[in-house]
């Protein structure tokens, strides 16, 4: 085995890791549980629905009284690595390109710790601790998260060539992995990373005096070229955030959502310290793709060894590699990253969240500990180059040896002597298996250094090295298993059936029917549930499952909806009592009780309609007030905002004159047959970029009744076009390709100095 093979080992192990862990998916199955089928899937199989009927997929006209869908970030429709999905299966590209972004979140940080000047080792443990760590693979299922963090280290390994090696070809690197990240589709994930190649790059310069203006200059021309590449996407996930209920931030009780506890630092000594929802048996209350954290315990152990040899300076500073120069940063990065990650559970994240902008974008402050696996990950590395064969280590070792067999032991064999009402306690139980599983691993952990090689060149060490990677792997992906059921890829196949009305999930059935009801699809302490009734789970009608089918509902699954939509549902769940005819206004003939049973509305419905009345209110007023009043109809009258009276309502009740929309992607065709004129009221989501024409005139589109869109007709109107034409959709996709186009020419030019590292 040469050197020059040894350093591809850590590749070659992760990539079997990969495919032992997610084998069901080379034989076909797909991932199901949670977002990939609520989410991701509905959005992309549509969206590349329309593209092959020649249509851009701008708008989900199925979802949230329609929506935008390139505009949905998360859809992620611009990042190239999901575009196979046009091509091949959808759900087996979309669940085998999930896992392939671990891949390249291990391979990034085994080519940016390789630029640290991290050993071959060390390279191999940090990127099986980042390509496997919990905090990515317990998160699989959503696909952005996973796709932006993957560029994370891919970033910084171009970061550090820009720093070290200012050419354009570097420039060029930036630009290509900032742009990947940011199309990506999650901004939460790509703003922190901005954060951390921000904070390498400011410990680069400051210890690296005195400061290279080129490298500074080439590395803001670089993140500002990604930015230009994507865009398109940007632009238009832009408009959507300032249309959104987020606009001005989240509130305090959301974005404490997901704090970190202190106690679950525990998992970083073992994954299932509390227990696992993949066996059922995760035994306190929370999300545990959320508090993940673990990177293997070996990992760990070196990571601890980086900052004891640097804290106490056993090497001599000549006799240290060149990476540990860096500890002090990535153990800043770690810390600074746990506090943060404890959100509510410490005063110092409310304090931001109160005075330091951007810290009321997001919610789940457990998402800081990217920050956090991702240092300790780099310190693994770092900390392997120490390993060593002292004469005390042996001794010290040795004693943590027989102390990870002998607790092992004892917790294997403890219930035996246990009280039996003890022994079968769930708590204990989870207990002395995570007791058992550190044990294991830790006493592999020692057994390896007792039989660690003298001579780093020789073929011994080179299998040596290969054990080692073997068991971090074997480590990792024990702990992944089970954390992303899998289905039969038919789980995906539309159901055919009889058109069905809009309908809508109040939201404590529709809680229930997910999360918290005894008889929820998605428990989070137990992913077996769902796989037990895939059938059930799959016709439920659950948001935005109704997709696949094309059933309408006015509830949409999506992290951004407009503002004023997102109000006016709000107003339906604050105001029961006027329930009926808030979805009246809606379109909403049906209400669903439980999963696949719906409650039909006495009282008809549509989505287009024509009313002779309209009541105007002036700007920046609330139309609740008239939205609820009791003698109001949404089929008599519609509520407008600006200058105007109020026209009196009919005296005399007329049958609903209801139209039939015509869809057809990012257009709606209106046949009006009216012998007057009067007003139409489309229970579609008022928002930027929609135009009407009337017979071929341009016309106006009002909002209505606060969240839906209304045309004033004239008499003799034949037919009413709505178009979706956003402002951004050219200006942005002529960047885009410029900033591409611009990308391409700086790698096939030479660069100006330096060259690349070719490990």
């Amino acid at each position: 085995m040469t050197s020059r093979t040894s350093f591809r080992w850590p590749l070659v192990v992760l990539a079997g890791a990969l495919a032992v862990v997610f084998y069901r998916l080379l034989l076909g199955d797909v991932f199901f549980w949670g977002l990939p089928s609520l989410q991701f899937y509905p959005w992309r199989e549509y969206a590349w629905e329309l593209l092959r009927a020649g249509q851009l997929p701008l708008w989900n006209p199925y979802n949230g009284a329609g929506a935008p869908l390139l505009a949905n970030y998360q859809s992620g429709l611009l990042y190239p690595l999901n575009w196979p999905g046009f091509f091949l299966p959808l759900a087996s590209a979309m669940s085998i390109t999930a896992a392939l972004h671990l891949f390249i979140a291990g391979w990034g940080m085994w080519r940016f710790t390789g630029r640290l000047g991290v050993p071959p080792l060390g390279q191999g443990i940090s990127a099986l601790a980042f390509g496997l760590t919990s905090y990515l693979v317990a998160r699989l299922g959503t696909y952005p998260i996973i796709s932006a963090a993957a560029w994370l280290p891919w970033l910084l390994w171009a970061v550090l060539g820009v720093v070290s090696r200012p050419n354009r070809r570097s420039m060029a690197w930036l630009a290509a992995f900032s742009a990947l990240q940011l199309l990506a589709g999650h901004a939460q994930t790509s703003w922190y990373s901005l954060l951390l190649i921000g904070v390498f790059a400011l410990w680069w310069f400051i210890s690296h005096r005195p400061l290279n203006r080129r490298a500074a200059a080439l590395l803001a021309a670089g993140l500002a070229l990604g930015a230009a590449v994507a865009a398109l996407q940007l632009f238009a996930t832009a408009e959507l955030l300032v249309q959104s209920q987020r606009s001005n931030g989240v509130g305090y009780d959301f974005a404490m959502n997901f704090s970190y506890s202190p106690l679950r630092a525990l998992n970083l000594l073992s994954y299932n310290i509390f227990g696992s929802p993949a066996d059922g048996s995760y035994v306190t209350e929370g999300a545990f793709f959320e508090d993940a954290v673990y990177i293997g315990l070996l990992p760990l152990i070196a990571a601890g060894a980086a900052f004891v040899v640097w804290l106490s300076g056993k090497l001599r500073r000549r006799e240290r590699p060149a990476c540990f120069a860096s500890v002090p940063l990535w153990l800043a990065v770690v810390v600074v990253a746990f506090i943060f990650a404890l959100g509510k559970n410490s005063p110092i994240f409310p304090f931001f969240y109160d005075n330091i902008p951007t810290f009321k974008l997001f919610q789940a402050p457990v998402r800081w500990h990217l920050w956090t696996v991702f240092g300790l990950s780099v310190l693994a590395g770092i900390g392997a180059g120490a390993w060593g064969r002292g004469k005390w280590l042996f001794f010290g070792t040795r004693l943590a040896t027989a102390g990870g067999i002998g607790a092992a032991l004892l917790a294997w064999i403890a219930p035996n002597f246990l009280p039996p009402d003890v022994a079968g306690n769930d708590g204990v139980r989870v207990f002395i298996q995570a007791i058992t599983y550190t044990g294991v691993f830790g006493a592999l952990a020692g057994i390896l250094t007792l039989l660690q090689p003298h001579d780093q060149e020789s073929r011994r060490y080179s299998l040596w090295m290969l054990a080692v990677l073997v068991v971090v792997a074997s480590d990792l992906g024990y702990a992944a298993q089970g954390l992303n059921p899998v289905a039969p890829a038919s789980f995906y196949t539309p159901r055919a059936g009889d058109s069905t009305p809009r309908a809508y999930w109040e939201e404590s059935a529709l809680t229930a029917a997910m999360f918290e009801g005894a008889d929820a699809f998605l428990p989070l302490d137990d992913y077996r549930v769902a796989a037990s009734r895939i059938d059930d789970y799959r016709g439920s009608g659950l948001p935005n499952l109704n997709l696949l089918d094309r059933r309408p509902l006015l509830n949409n699954f999506d992290p951004l909806l407009a503002g004023h939509f997102a109000a006016y549902t709000d107003l339906i769940e604050a105001a029961p009592n006027f329930r009926d005819t808030l979805l009246q206004a809606a379109g909403v003939e049906a209400v669903y009780t439980a999963p696949d049973e719906m409650e039909r509305l006495q009282q008809p419905a549509g989505t287009a309609w024509m009313v002779e009345s309209a009541c105007w209110h002036p700007e920046g007023t609330s139309l609740a007030d008239m939205l609820l009043r009791p003698d109001w109809g949404p089929l008599a009258q519609v509520n407008l905002i600006g200058d105007g009276d109020c026209l009196p309502l009919p005296t005399e009740a007329t049958p609903p004159h209801f139209l039939a929309p015509q869809y057809g992607g990012s257009t709606i065709t209106i046949p009006v047959d009216t012998a007057g004129e009067g007003w139409l009221v489309l229970a579609q989501t008022d928002y930027p970029g929609w135009e009407a024409t009337i017979d071929g005139q341009p016309t106006a589109i009002h909002r209505a009744n606060g969240a839906f869109q209304a045309i004033a007709v004239p008499e003799g109107a034949s037919m009413v076009i709505l178009t979706y034409q956003p402002w951004w959709l050219w200006p942005g996709a002529f960047i885009s390709l410029a900033g591409l186009l611009f990308v391409t020419l700086l790698f096939r030019s030479t660069p100006v100095t330096g060259g690349d590292d070719k490990r």
